[in-house]
């Protein structure tokens, strides 16, 4: 590899030779070593760039402003071929694909646009978004960070890095660095609608809606903002809020993911107030949009099962000592995980990991076709415990709640033996109802979105549970949550004692325990246990009573 001053010289002698593609190859060589190298940037900067008109960057640039975006999108696709070095080029398209949620592509696209300009954060921090909507988190931190390295003071870099944060579960160390950037630039909507998050995880719910509603008062558009204000606050009809969601609503520049967070606001902000005939319609659309932008299909989640009840698992032959005993908490999402998670982890000896992606990361080679044998399985054995263990805090017991580890039992049952697992079960209405009107912030919840996916879901999730428990007698454990709720004492009692710990009157207090919780049940966990509703969804019985009617009530 040449060294910096033989490319620097080589990419001069290309630009007296009128060989500009060359030139800039070599600096972004140069760059992709050393992104702040101060020469190369200078020389790629100031080399000329075959680029459309600034008339007609303009143009685009207003189209998209009017709502265009399908149409900008198909127009700079048809420029790109004729200008394939334009980085503006790229940017526009990424940009506009994020808006429309075709985030591969758009990652695709701001990936070339920051391989083009290596030496700007703003191409760093863009790709980063990009690479969090697909959910390469650790690629996106990897770029963001490249893009402080270039601008350590960049605040969109340093609000990316705070996002990024977000998105993994460090709220903590999020909120400081939206704490900083405020200090310096207090206008920044973004930076309070993260310390809404931040608090309201944490319980305080007073300063996450001021959070919320200082982000709405800076930036009167910013969707994401509205949705969190609308689902924590009590609505009036005279609420001013409710004004600027339907003037959002009726905007047609607003994107099909904006667009979608809008009409939950503007659902939630009905149905608190009563309303079910104003707010069913925003619920049927705003889940369209979410299910059109993710490109589901219940027909995926089909094959899925289909690939699971495939897989030939035996239980491990030898097994290595665990650093830690895993406590698997799984169900349906909105089933009770996360409160049944909060008493089991305020026990002194258990420490609450909370949605742990461990086992799925390990388990897709698996569904992939690879054959479960004994020296893979030990392989994902080690590989998580010793994940399990990083959370551990010192703690003998460790929770891991990721509700769809449901379609892993086989591999559970089978490599860890030692292993404590908690089925949480709720009412099948009651959970699907609470899945359909979820916003869910994850992309991994497509059935949720619909509601024949989700009584269809439901169906294959509830067989699915049902043969493994079969398969594997006295391994899972069964709590329903109406039950737990109904008499919390008792149910807790003999949840604690069936996982093998002395008992701890501090599980009587879920409510008390103060670890961060990042799941949509947030709220609810930091009050009392109060007793299960059940009869919720009854109010849009004109709606969806049909197809939950085809609902097995035996799970």
């Amino acid at each position: 590899m040449a060294t910096v001053e033989t490319a620097l010289a080589r990419a001069k002698a290309h630009v007296r030779k009128g060989d500009v593609a060359q030139a800039k190859t070599l600096c972004r060589d140069v760059l992709a070593r050393y992104p702040r190298n101060a020469r190369a940037r200078t020389l790629l900067a100031r080399l000329p760039e075959a680029a459309p008109s600034q008339e007609l960057l303009e143009k685009l640039v207003a189209a998209h402003k009017a709502g265009h975006s399908m149409l900008v999108a198909e127009q700079v696709a048809r420029l790109l071929p004729i200008y394939p070095d334009s980085y503006v080029l790229w940017q526009i398209h990424g940009g506009v694909l994020l808006e429309l949620g075709a985030f591969a592509q758009a990652e695709e696209s701001l990936a070339r646009a920051a391989a083009l300009r290596p030496d700007l954060a703003e191409a760093r921090v863009n790709h980063s978004v990009s690479l969090r909507a697909t959910g390469r988190g650790v690629e996106a931190e990897a770029q963001v960070r490249a893009a402080l390295d270039l601008d350590p003071d960049h605040a969109g870099a340093m609000m990316e890095l705070a996002s990024v944060l977000a998105d993994r579960g460090d709220l903590p160390a999020a909120a400081n660095l939206c704490q900083a950037v405020i200090a310096e630039t207090p206008e920044v909507a973004s930076a309070h609608n993260i310390l809404g998050v931040a608090a309201y995880e944490e319980g305080r719910f007073a300063e996450a809606q001021a959070s919320y509603e200082q982000a709405v008062d800076i930036a009167p558009g910013f969707a994401e903002a509205h949705r969190n204000l609308a689902a924590i606050k009590p609505w009036t009809a005279e609420d001013a809020q409710l004004d600027q969601l339907r003037t959002l609503y009726d905007d047609p520049a607003v994107s099909p993911m904006d667009r979608a967070r809008i009409c939950f606001g503007l659902f939630d902000a009905f149905d608190r107030l009563g309303q079910p005939d104003e707010a069913w319609p925003y619920l049927k659309e705003g889940n369209a949009l979410r299910k059109a932008l993710m490109a589901y299909d219940i027909s995926q989640d089909i094959a899925l099962f289909a690939t699971l009840a495939e897989m030939d698992v035996a239980p491990l032959t030898r097994v290595d000592p665990a650093p830690v005993k895993p406590i698997f908490i799984l169900g349906m999402p909105r089933s009770g995980t996360t409160l049944t998670e909060q008493i089991v982890s305020a026990h002194g000896q258990v420490t609450g990991a909370g949605e742990l992606p461990l086992l799925a990361d390990l388990a897709r080679d698996f569904l992939e076709g690879a054959p479960v044998t004994e020296d893979r399985l030990l392989a994902v054995r080690r590989g998580y415990l010793a994940g399990l263990a990083a959370h551990a805090e010192g703690a003998r017991h460790v929770t891991d709640k990721m509700p769809h580890n449901f379609c892993f039992l086989p591999l559970i049952c089978a490599a860890f033996p030692e292993a404590r697992i908690v089925h949480v079960v709720r009412d099948a209405p009651s959970v699907c109802w609470s899945n359909l009107k979820q916003y869910f912030t994850a992309s991994s919840l497509g059935y949720c979105y619909d509601l024949d996916d989700v009584v269809a879901y439901h169906g294959l999730y509830r067989d699915w549970t049902a043969r493994c428990e079969a398969a594997w007698p006295g391994r899972v454990r069964r709590l329903d949550y109406a039950a737990l709720t109904a008499d919390p004492e008792a149910e807790t009692r003999a949840l604690i004692a069936d996982l093998g710990l002395d008992w701890d009157t501090a599980c009587l207090s879920p409510q008390d325990n103060t670890r961060g919780v990042h799941t949509a049940s947030a709220g609810q966990v930091r009050q009392p246990v109060y007793p299960a509703q059940t009869e919720a969804w009854v109010t849009y019985a004109p709606w969806v009573g049909t197809a939950f009617a085809g609902l097995r009530v035996d799970s």
